[in-house]
C-alpha cells in the first residue's frame, strides 16, 4: 500500500524542520566555541595590560629609590672628602708646630752653657727632623688620598645626575603610557562583556565563575587530545563532550576547554 501524497509531504516537512533545528544548533554551538577562543585572547591581552599598568608604579618607585641611594652615596663621598681634608690639615699643623720648635731649638744652640746641653739640643733637633720627615710622607699620602676622594665625589655626582635623568625619563614614559593602557583596558573590557553576551546563560555562568578566580588561566584549547594548559591527555568522554560543545573542564588543572582553531564542533 502506497502512502498518500499528504502523508509523504508531512514527513518531508517534519524532516526539514529537524534538519533546520540541527543546523541552527550547530551554528549556535560553533558560535560558542568561537566566543571562548575570543574570550581567551581578550583575557590574555587584559592580563598583559594590567601587568604593564602595575609595572608603572614599580618602575617609578625603583627609579626614586635609586636616586635616593645615589644621593646617599654622594653624601658619604663628600663626608669622606671632608674627613680626609681634616686629617691632612691636622698633619700639616703638627708639621708646622715641629718646624717652629726646631727653629727655637736652633736658636737655643748658641745659648747652651755646656757641651752636654748643646748635645741634648742637637739630639732634640734631629729627633724633630726625623719626625717631620715621617709626617711629611704622611701628608703627601693624605693629599693623594684627598685627590682620590675628590674624584669619588665627582663620580658620585655624575652617577646621581644620570640617576635623576633616568627617573625623569621613567616618569615621562609612565605618564605618557598610562592613559593609553587604561584606554586599551577599557576597550578590551567592553569587548569582553560583548563577547560573553554571546554565550548561553548557563554556559556564561560557568565562564564567569572560573574566569573571576583565574583570569586568563581559566581557559585553554584542546590540542590534539590533550589540555593546552597542563598537557594532560583527555579521556574520550571528555573529548566527545567538548566536540558536542558542552562545557568541559580539564580533570587535571580545571581549565575551561575549547576547541583549537583547526578543530570544529562535531569533527573527530
Amino acid at each position: 500500500m502506497r502512502p498518500s501524497p499528504l502523508l509523504a509531504e508531512g514527513v518531508r516537512l517534519s524532516l526539514g524542520v529537524v534538519n533546520l533545528a540541527l543546523l541552527e544548533g550547530t551554528v549556535t554551538m560553533s558560535a560558542n566555541i568561537e566566543a571562548l577562543r575570543v574570550l581567551h585572547r581578550i583575557h590574555i591581552q587584559l592580563t598583559d595590560l594590567r601587568s604593564r599598568l602595575d609595572r608603572g608604579p614599580i618602575q617609578l618607585n625603583a627609579a626614586a629609590a635609586n636616586v635616593q641611594r645615589l644621593k646617599g652615596c654622594c653624601e658619604a663621598a663628600r663626608e669622606a672628602l671632608v674627613r680626609g681634608k681634616m686629617v691632612a690639615d691636622e698633619k700639616q699643623l703638627h708639621l708646622q708646630e715641629r718646624e717652629e720648635r726646631i727653629e727655637k731649638h736652633q736658636a737655643n744652640l748658641n745659648k747652651a752653657a755646656t757641651n752636654k746641653e748643646y748635645q741634648a739640643i742637637q739630639e732634640q733637633i734631629a729627633a724633630d727632623n726625623q719626625a717631620n720627615s715621617v709626617l711629611g710622607d704622611e701628608i703627601l699620602e693624605a693629599l693623594e688620598k684627598i685627590d682620590e676622594l675628590d674624584a669619588q665625589v665627582n663620580a658620585a655626582n655624575a652617577d646621581l645626575s644620570r640617576g635623576e635623568q633616568e627617573e625623569q625619563r621613567v616618569q615621562q614614559t609612565v605618564r605618557e603610557a598610562t592613559p593609553l593602557l587604561e584606554a586599551d583596558l577599557a576597550r578590551l573590557t567592553g569587548e569582553l562583556n560583548e563577547t560573553k553576551a554571546q554565550l548561553p546563560e548557563d554556559f556564561r555562568s560557568e565562564f564567569d565563575r572560573i574566569s573571576a578566580a583565574r583570569g586568563e588561566n581559566a581557559l585553554a584549547p584542546m590540542e590534539g587530545e590533550t589540555c593546552g594548559a597542563c598537557y594532560q591527555t583527555l579521556n574520550p568522554q571528555t573529548v566527545n563532550k567538548l566536540l558536542l560543545d558542552q562545557p568541559v573542564f580539564c580533570p587535571s588543572c580545571g581549565c575551561l576547554l575549547y576547541l583549537a582553531e583547526d578543530r570544529s564542533v562535531g569533527a573527530s
